[in-house]
């Protein structure tokens, strides 16, 4: 009986899933030399599918190439970071808005219990899970209005956005509870449906990277194009 054929398509996904996670994470950093590999001995897989995953993420401006030298890590450029929250801004305001008038007792219980975990993750002082909850609050809202595939299209084009706020996590002065009060206080309003409010505390919400962005380069400096 024949085996069936690898499906290298979905070995580069997985490639480029974990190398794109792990750049925005900063375990890649910025500026830091790539061994294609070392990422296929860490990845366990093969060449073809992590130069392919290379080459996309290049394609997205992750990563880029300098002839005789290597493919390096891109460096977070701030303009694409404030431009993708600026985008983000516009729409998550018409979103927050809608859920408004969608959101259902499950709505309510699913954003609840994100609130919940992300308190315990304050607690516990645990940046990756609070940096995970605060991302899946704001997917929730998404998912509630019916435009999870707008979720999916700011995903898509919001790496230097994502790894501004990943490291707004790591900067010691940051007041996790500010963000905590921000997103409860969105929750109180869009389950009162106060279309009004939630328009305006998104608006604030999102404008926390211009209020932190002088820490995190203080703190980061070589990260930064």
């Amino acid at each position: 009986m024949t085996e069936p054929k690898q499906d290298v398509s979905s070995f580069q996904a997985v490639a480029y899933d974990k190398i794109r996670e792990d750049i925005i994470f900063c375990r890649l950093a910025p500026g830091q030399k790539l061994s294609a590999r070392i990422l296929e001995e860490t990845l366990g897989l093969g060449r073809t599918p992590v130069r392919e995953a290379l080459v996309r993420l290049g394609q997205e401006g992750m990563v880029f190439t300098v002839p005789q030298s290597g493919t390096y890590v891109s460096k977070i450029d701030l303009q694409s970071a404030e431009n993708a929250r600026y985008v983000r801004e516009n729409l998550e305001r018409s979103v927050a808005v809608e859920c408004c008038a969608r959101i259902d007792q499950a709505g309510r219980d699913l954003l609840k219990g994100i609130l919940k975990e992300q308190a315990q993750a304050v607690h516990e002082r645990d940046s990756l899970s609070f940096f995970i909850l605060d991302n899946q609050f704001h997917k929730a809202m998404f998912e509630i209005a019916g435009r999870t595939q707008v979720w999916q299209w700011i995903e898509s084009c919001n790496t230097d956005l994502q790894r501004f706020r990943w490291l707004r996590t790591q900067v010691e002065n940051l007041d996790w509870n500010a963000i905590m009060d921000q997103h409860a206080a969105l929750y109180r309003a869009i389950t009162s449906g106060d279309t009004d409010e939630v328009s305006y505390l998104t608006v604030a919400h999102l404008h926390l990277m211009s209020a932190e962005q002088d820490s995190v380069l203080a703190a980061f400096p070589e990260y930064f194009a």
